[in-house]
């Protein structure tokens, strides 16, 4: 993806500190709310020590320690260009981070549609990743791994969202998706993205069924309904029309990301 002429005439340091500017936002709500609250854990559950961060791209709060779920060693040796390192230049280190990530979710998201239906056309894919893109942003700031500075004692840390029930880069909850957690979904990327992917994808195939979707090929409208389904549950895929609902924001918060794409002011391909 090539940025646009107007964002290359700005200069990277211009464009830099206005993405900064845009970046400091909250999310909140039932990320990937399908599922059972049964047995439901704790606040920061499994989080003895968490490091905190900022609301910019791979460093969003709050970092726990992958231990506790999975392997340092096997985040180290299969997902090394995915952790963000907090003693790097964070400018620098960012532009670094999201190119890598960048290409992940791009492959990720086209095999993922395409594994499904093979059939799916070339607009389909393209929109399909947007909105994987998008829902990636508004859940984590495409956060998952990073390494605490040597004044946190270099901790890698897996990000822990909403009190630490929202887990890694699609914040799978661990209220509604309880057993999915403790087998170990969360703490890896490949498998923490797919995980969720099932759950957008359902919402995404429904989507053209619904009122609130005016055909098949309305991608901003499938993705906005299967947001509102994956943020909610099954049955508010058409939240996002209803302005005065309780969680109306985290549906005008993906949409203006779905809109303004501000990942490929570091990540282009």
């Amino acid at each position: 993806m090539q940025l646009d002429g107007w964002i290359r005439a700005v200069g990277l340091a211009a464009l830099l500190t206005l993405v900064a500017a845009c970046e400091f936002e909250s999310t909140s709500g039932t990320s990937g709310g399908n599922g059972s609250a049964d047995a439901s854990p704790s606040d920061w559950w499994k989080c003895p020590q968490r490091v905190g961060g900022t609301w910019t791209f791979g460093r969003a709060p709050y970092g726990c320690d992958v231990e506790e779920f999975g392997s340092a060693a096997v985040v180290r040796s299969n997902f090394d260009a995915y952790i963000f390192d907090d003693d790097e230049p964070q400018d620098s280190e960012r532009i670094r981070y999201m190119g890598a990530l960048y290409a992940f979710l791009a492959d990720q998201a086209a095999d993922y549609l395409r594994s499904r239906r093979a059939d799916a056309s070339d607009a389909e894919v393209a929109a399909w990743r947007r909105a994987v893109y998008a829902t990636a942003h508004q859940e984590s700031f495409w956060t998952h791994y990073r390494e605490a500075s040597a004044s946190a004692g270099r901790l890698l840390t897996m990000l822990r969202g909403d009190n630490g029930h929202g887990h890694g880069l699609m914040q799978v909850d661990d209220r509604f998706h309880t057993n999915a957690i403790q087998s170990g979904i969360g703490w890896r990327l490949d498998e923490n993205l797919s995980y969720a992917l099932d759950i957008y994808y359902e919402a995404w195939q429904r989507a053209p069924r619904q009122w609130c979707v005016s055909s098949p090929n309305a991608w901003d409208e499938r993705a906005r309904s299967a947001y509102s389904a994956y943020n909610g549950g099954r049955g508010q895929i058409c939240r996002w029309t209803d302005p005065n609902h309780t969680w109306a924001r985290n549906d005008e918060g993906f949409y203006d990301k779905y809109v303004r794409q501000q990942w490929q002011f570091y990540a282009s391909g």
